[in-house]
């Protein structure tokens, strides 16, 4: 939840996030480059839950380590998903390029 925000021209430049994680409170600092600083650690805290729920006698760090491992997943997952729908945005164009080209 955020604690702090700065704002510089009408763009967020800085927040206090503070999770809960195994009954202690984790403060973090969101940059301008995170566009949804609670989305993401709401994101961490579901994948920590997750893997706690998961393990049959979980460890903290077995727990952190398997979410990481999840997050790890999900993130080059959709990067290969992205990957393949620009190689597909990219196909589409040329071939409306040339039937334009072709028709014009």
């Amino acid at each position: 939840m955020p604690q702090e925000t700065v704002k510089q021209g009408g763009i967020f430049v800085e927040q206090l996030i503070s999770i809960e994680l195994f009954g202690h409170a984790y403060t973090f600092r969101a940059s301008a480059q995170v566009s949804q600083p609670e989305e993401v650690a709401n994101y961490v805290t579901g994948q920590i839950e997750k893997a706690w729920a998961a393990a049959e006698a979980p460890s903290k760090l077995d727990t952190v380590i398997l979410a990481a491992l999840n997050i790890a997943n999900d993130y080059f997952e959709m990067r290969h998903s992205r990957e393949g729908l620009v190689k597909d945005i990219d196909q589409r164009c040329k071939i409306l390029i040339e039937y334009i080209d072709s028709n014009a």
